[in-house]
């Protein structure tokens, strides 16, 4: 009987200085509308993977901002590259990758649209994926 090899996603910053290994497949891939994840990447909508916070390495140093109570976003101090979002009371523990920072990031499928409310009007949501005002419904 073979072994399997276990799933690892890789991704970095836009300089390099930040690397990080995420072991296993993602819980959960969505695209955030939110304001803040608006500002933070300076776009329309934010991509993010979720893994446990313990599949994830983080190699170099990322700066991190306190963007509401709990909630902690980390990016590189040298270029600027957004790259995690943590809540940091979640239970279980888990982190979000930026998902535009893996090195394949087409490896992913985001499942639906959230905070939709604050979506801009030039992005059209024309993927088919659910869309949510606000959170996604808890099972």
């Amino acid at each position: 009987m073979s072994a399997t090899a276990e799933t690892v996603f890789t991704g970095a910053c836009l300089c390099g200085d930040v690397r990080y290994e995420a072991r296993g497949e993602p819980s959960a891939a969505n695209h955030c509308h939110c304001t803040q994840c608006q500002r933070a990447s300076g776009a329309g909508m934010l991509t993010w993977a979720t893994w446990p916070l313990g599949a994830v390495r983080v190699l170099g140093k990322a700066g991190a901002f306190e963007s509401s109570p709990g909630v902690h976003r980390s990016f590189c101090p040298r270029c600027g590259s957004t790259l995690f979002w943590r809540r940091l009371a979640r239970e279980p523990a888990e982190i979000d990758i930026a998902a535009g920072t893996l090195d394949e990031p087409d490896r992913l499928s985001p499942a639906d649209h959230i905070f939709t409310s604050s979506r801009r009007r030039w992005l059209p949501l024309c993927d088919g994926l659910p869309a949510y005002r606000e959170h996604r419904p808890k099972p």
